[in-house]
């Protein structure tokens, strides 16, 4: 089903759940009440029957293709390890044969000088300037403090929105 036809349904009966506390204002005291009128007098547990259907499919969707990228990756790892491989065994002729260009069918193979790249043997040693440093709130050791009664400058605790839990039978 289109998800803007659930939106849909989901708008309508939240006018008709608010329709119903209206015209039956004890329905805030009473959840068992509440729970057997929104049951018998609207579709809500069948929309949320479909919306828990649609979303158990989301979450199976979502795991197979996080393992389906995790295949992807290895096999992809693979293929860059062979590739590398091929370009070693090129290069490997091209020296052999002392030659520094190769023009082929598919493609030109060429042997250039390597490039300049900096190796960093000693980072203690390294002038202030060139030295780059990352600092980032440690908010496990703040929440910590907060939970143990401290207060911490810079920092407020602050509560997240209702969650939903969905357990399937």
């Amino acid at each position: 089903m289109n998800d803007n036809f659930l939106a849909v349904d989901v708008a309508n009966l939240e006018a008709e759940i608010h329709g119903l506390f209206e015209a039956f204002p004890e329905l805030a005291e009473d959840e068992q009440l509440r729970a057997d009128m929104l049951e018998g007098s609207t579709a809500a547990f069948d929309v949320l029957t479909r919306l828990v259907s649609i979303e158990r499919d989301a979450d199976s969707m979502a795991k197979a293709v996080a393992g389906r990228v995790a295949e992807l990756q290895a096999r992809k790892a693979r293929a860059d390890k062979r590739k590398d491989a091929m370009r070693t065994l090129m290069l490997r002729i091209m020296k052999a044969a002392g030659i520094k260009k190769a023009p082929l069918v598919e493609a030109t193979v060429s042997v250039s000088k390597g490039r300049d790249s900096v190796e960093v043997t000693d980072e203690t040693a390294l002038p202030k300037k060139f030295v780059k440093v990352t600092t980032s709130p440690d908010k496990t050791a703040i929440k910590a403090a907060f939970d143990a009664g401290k207060k911490v400058r810079g920092a407020e605790l602050k509560t997240g929105g209702e969650t939903l839990t969905v357990r399937v039978a």
